[in-house]
C-alpha cells in the first residue's frame, strides 16, 4: 500500500514537466509570432490603458513613417489629429476590466501627409486570476477605410448614375409627350432650311402627313410676298443672332396662315455640322388671332351699324390731316338729323336703324375719296373735307362751307327710302368749324362743331351755324347756370307765386302759380332765362314734377287753413308731355290723391306749341280731364292752333297771349285777333281770358269784346304766398291800381 504522500509528489512532478514542456514550446514559437506580427497586413498594437505602446508591428510604424523602435513607450493619441477622437481612446482605454469590445473610427496622422481614415478594433487582454493585480492591457488592430470608401463611394456614384439615368429617361419621355402635345410647331432645319425634326402640330399648320416633313424646306412653304422678308431674316439667324418675324406662310393644302416664326441658331462651339448651324423653329399660327384683332380694330374705330368711321377714328383722321406739311383748309361739319326721335318713337327703332343706314351708305356715294364720313353716335354724323383756296381768305372758306351743306341737303332729300327705312323728310341742323380759321388742333376743331351744332339746334332745326368764340362763352355761362339751378332743387332758392284771376269787378275767379328763382349769384332769376335752359337739358322734368307738387301742397295748406282758394293754374311744358315713366296724368293723379284735392281745384296751362310736336299729347290732355282737371290753352294765337286741333283737345279755356293785349289800344289788327280769338272761344264753349291787362283801357276793350276773365297788373301783382292767403281772407273784389306798377311788368312764365 503506497503512502498518500508518494501520489501527491507524482502529481506534482507530472505537473511541472507539463508546465516546463510549454514553457519551452512557448519560447520557440514567440519567433515565429512576432514574425507573423511584424508581417501581418494589419495594424496591430499592444497599449496600456494610458495609451502607452508596449508592442507594435512594422506596418504601423511604416503608416506612421517612424522607426518602430521610436513607438515604444509613446501614447498612441500622439498620432490622432482630433482631439475629439483622442479624448474618446482615452476614457475607452481606462475602462475597468471586462470592458467591451472596443470599436471605433479615427483618423491617423502620419509624420507627413494628410490624416488617414482607420478603423480601430480592440480587446481587453483576459490576465491569469494570479495577475489580475498587474495594469490593464488592450490589443488593437487598425485597418485602412479609404479602400473601402472608396468602394462606398464608387457604389453610391452608381447608384446616383443610376437614377440620373432613369430620372433622364422619364424627362426624354415626357419632353416627348410634351413636344407632341404642343400647339406651336416646334422644328429644326439646317442652313438650307432642311427640316431635320418637326412636332405633329408642325405637320398640322402646314397641312403635311405627320412624318412627312422632315427632309422638306421650310422656303418651299413661303409665297413670293413672304420670301424677301424671311431671306433678310433668315440672313441674321445664319450669322448666329436670334429673330423673330411675322410673316404668311402657304400650308400644303393651299391656305394661307398668318404665323409668328421664332429662329433660334445653336450657340458656337456645340458642334455645329460642317455644312452649317443648325437652327431650332418655332412656329405658331396667329391666324385666327390676326383676324380677331383686325375685327377688334374694326370696332374700335367703326361704326357698327353703319360701317362709318366712329368718334375715335374721326379724330385721328383730322389729327393726321393736320400734321401733313401743307396742310389745306379743312371743314369739319358736324350734323344732327332733325325730328329722328319720333322715327323711334312713332315707327320703332328697326325703322331708325334703317334710315340710318340709307343715310350712310347716301354718305358714302357722295363726295370725294379723300373726304371722311363718321357717325358720332344717335343720330349725329361728321363730315371732314378739304377745302379749295387760300387760308387767308375766311369768306371764301365760308362760302365753300356753306355750299356743301346745300349740296348735302339737296342729296339727302333725293335719298330713296328703301323696304325697312320709314318714308320721312330727311332734314339736319349743323355747326361747323374751320381749319385754321378755329385753330389747328383737332379737339379744338370738334369742339368748336360740337358747340356751333348745339347753338344751332337751339335756335331751330334746320338752322346750320359757323362757330362762334362767344358760342363758347354762352355755353360755359349755360352751364354754369344749369349748375346753380340743379343745386336750387336742395337749398329753397325755388318758390312759387300767385297772381289772381278775375273778373271786371275784380271778383276772385282763379289764380296761376308762377315760378320764382333766387339765383345766388345774381338775385331774383326771370323763368324767362331759366325755364328753356332746364327744357333744353331736360331738367324740365324735375323742375316740372317740382312745381306741380308745391301747388297742390300749397293748396292743401290753405285748405287745412280753412280758407277756400280758387282754381289754381300750372303751367306745363311741352317736354313734361314726353313719354316718361310716371306720366305726366299718372303724375297728377298721385298728387291729388297724396294731397287730398277734388280734381277741379286744379288747372292745367299747356302752349299751343306743345300739340304739334309732342306725339300724344292729345291722348294725355284726354287723361287729364278725365281725372277731372281743367286744362286751359295758353298763350293763344302765337302757336299752331286750328279749329280742327281745337275741337279734338279736351280743353276748358283759352287765355289769349298778351303780346295781342299789349297793343290793344292802338293797333285794329290787334283788336280784330282779339275779337276773333273770343269769338272762337265762344263758338267752342271755352271760357277765355286775356294775359296782362295793365291798363283800364285794355280792360274796357276787352270788356266790349265780352271777354270773360282778366289776369294782369290792373288787378294785382304776383303775391308771396302769406300775401295771397289775406288775399283769401278777405275774399272781396280787389281795388282797381292806377296802373302799372313802378317796377314794370312781372315776366310772364311757369
Amino acid at each position: 500500500m503506497r503512502a498518500p504522500g508518494s501520489d501527491d509528489s507524482r502529481r506534482l512532478d507530472r505537473e511541472l514537466r507539463r508546465l516546463r514542456h510549454e514553457l519551452q514550446e512557448a519560447v520557440r514559437a514567440l519567433p515565429h509570432l512576432r514574425q507573423m506580427v511584424q508581417f501581418s497586413g494589419d495594424l496591430l498594437i499592444l497599449v496600456e490603458a494610458s495609451g502607452r505602446i508596449l508592442e507594435a508591428n512594422g506596418r504601423f510604424a511604416e503608416l506612421l513613417g517612424v522607426p518602430q523602435e521610436e513607438l515604444y513607450g509613446q501614447p498612441l493619441q500622439r498620432w490622432l489629429s482630433n482631439p475629439g477622437q483622442r479624448q474618446v481612446l482615452e476614457g475607452r482605454l481606462a475602462a475597468g476590466a471586462g470592458a467591451p469590445l472596443l470599436r471605433m473610427e479615427l483618423n491617423l496622422q502620419p509624420a507627413e501627409g494628410e490624416p488617414l481614415a482607420m478603423e480601430l478594433e480592440g480587446r481587453q487582454l483576459q490576465l491569469e486570476a494570479a495577475a489580475e493585480a498587474a495594469p490593464q492591457r488592450w490589443t488593437l488592430s487598425l485597418r485602412d477605410l479609404s479602400e473601402r470608401r472608396r468602394l462606398e463611394s464608387s457604389e453610391a456614384a452608381r447608384q446616383v448614375q443610376d437614377s440620373l439615368i432613369a430620372s433622364l429617361r422619364g424627362s426624354e419621355a415626357r419632353y416627348r409627350n410634351l413636344v407632341a402635345q404642343l400647339a406651336d410647331g416646334l422644328g429644326q432645319i439646317d442652313a438650307a432650311t432642311t427640316l431635320l425634326f418637326a412636332n405633329p402640330a408642325l405637320h398640322r399648320i402646314l397641312a403635311v402627313p405627320e412624318g412627312e416633313l422632315v427632309g422638306c424646306r421650310l422656303l418651299e412653304f413661303l409665297p413670293p410676298s413672304s420670301a424677301l422678308s424671311f431671306e433678310q431674316t433668315w440672313g441674321a439667324v445664319l450669322e448666329g443672332l436670334q429673330r423673330q418675324c411675322t410673316l404668311t406662310m402657304q400650308a400644303a393644302d393651299g391656305t394661307l396662315r398668318q404665323v409668328e416664326l421664332n429662329l433660334h441658331p445653336r450657340p458656337a462651339g456645340t458642334g455645329e455640322p460642317p455644312d452649317g448651324p443648325l437652327v431650332s423653329v418655332l412656329l405658331r399660327d396667329v391666324t385666327a388671332l390676326s383676324r380677331a384683332l383686325n375685327e377688334l380694330t374694326e370696332l374700335a374705330f367703326h361704326d357698327p351699324l353703319t360701317g362709318l368711321a366712329n368718334a375715335e377714328a374721326s379724330r385721328r383722321d383730322l389729327e393726321a390731316r393736320l400734321a401733313a406739311d401743307s396742310v389745306p383748309p379743312v371743314l369739319v361739319l358736324w350734323l344732327d338729323l332733325d325730328g329722328f326721335r319720333r322715327v323711334n318713337h312713332t315707327f320703332g327703332r328697326a325703322a331708325g336703324d334703317a334710315l340710318l343706314q340709307g343715310i350712310a351708305d347716301r354718305l358714302r356715294r357722295w363726295g370725294g375719296p379723300s373726304d371722311l364720313r363718321a357717325r358720332l353716335c344717335g343720330d349725329e354724323f361728321l363730315l371732314v373735307r378739304e377745302l379749295a383756296g387760300p387760308v387767308e381768305d375766311p369768306d371764301a372758306l365760308q362760302a365753300q362751307a356753306d355750299a356743301v351743306l346745300q349740296e348735302l341737303r339737296s342729296v339727302l332729300r333725293q335719298m330713296e327710302h328703301g323696304p325697312e327705312a320709314p318714308p320721312v323728310a330727311i332734314g339736319f341742323s349743323a355747326g361747323y368749324s374751320l381749319a385754321p380759321l378755329h385753330g389747328m388742333q383737332a379737339e379744338a376743331l370738334l369742339q368748336a362743331a360740337a358747340t356751333a351744332l348745339s347753338r344751332a339746334r337751339d335756335q331751330s332745326p334746320g338752322t346750320a351755324l359757323a362757330y362762334q368764340p362767344r358760342f363758347t362763352t354762352r355755353l360755359q355761362r349755360e352751364m354754369a347756370l344749369e349748375s346753380r339751378l340743379v343745386q336750387a332743387f336742395d337749398n329753397g332758392s325755388l318758390r312759387l307765386v300767385y297772381q289772381s284771376q278775375t273778373d271786371g269787378q275784380g271778383r276772385l275767379l282763379g289764380a296761376e302759380a308762377l315760378l320764382r328763382w333766387d339765383d345766388p349769384l345774381h338775385g331774383g332769376m326771370s323763368p324767362a332765362r331759366f325755364v328753356p335752359l332746364a327744357e333744353r337739358t331736360g331738367l324740365i322734368h324735375p323742375l316740372g314734377q317740382w312745381v306741380l307738387e308745391e301747388a297742390c301742397r300749397q293748396l292743401r295748406a290753405w285748405l287745412d287753413a280753412g280758407l277756400r282758394p280758387p282754381r289754381l293754374a300750372v303751367n306745363l311744358s311741352a317736354r313734361q308731355f314726353e313719354l316718361t315713366v310716371p306720366s305726366l296724368p299718372e303724375q297728377v293723379s298721385a298728387l291729388l290723391a297724396r294731397y287730398a284735392l277734388p280734381p277741379e281745384q286744379l288747372e292745367l296751362e299747356i302752349t299751343e306749341s306743345c300739340i304739334v310736336p309732342m306725339a300724344g299729347v292729345t291722348v294725355q290732355v284726354q287723361e287729364l280731364a278725365e281725372l277731372g282737371v281743367q286744362v286751359a290753352l295758353d298763350d293763344f294765337g302765337t302757336g299752331y292752333s286750328s279749329l280742327a286741333v281745337l275741337n279734338r283737345l279736351a280743353i276748358q279755356k283759352l287765355k289769349i297771349d298778351r303780346s295781342f293785349i299789349e297793343h290793344l289800344e292802338t293797333s285794329e289788327s290787334a283788336r280784330t285777333l282779339v275779337r276773333t280769338a273770343l269769338a272762337m272761344g265762344r263758338g267752342l264753349g271755352l271760357e277765355t281770358l286775356a294775359e296782362g291787362v295793365e291798363t283800364a283801357a285794355q280792360l274796357e276793350v276787352l270788356e266790349a269784346l265780352g271777354c270773360d276773365a282778366y289776369q294782369g297788373y290792373w288787378f294785382s301783382r304776383p303775391l308771396e304766398a302769406e300775401d295771397f292767403a289775406a288775399l283769401l281772407c278777405r275774399r272781396t273784389p280787389l281795388p282797381h291800381e292806377d296802373g302799372p306798377s313802378a317796377a314794370g311788368p312781372a315776366p310772364h312764365a311757369p
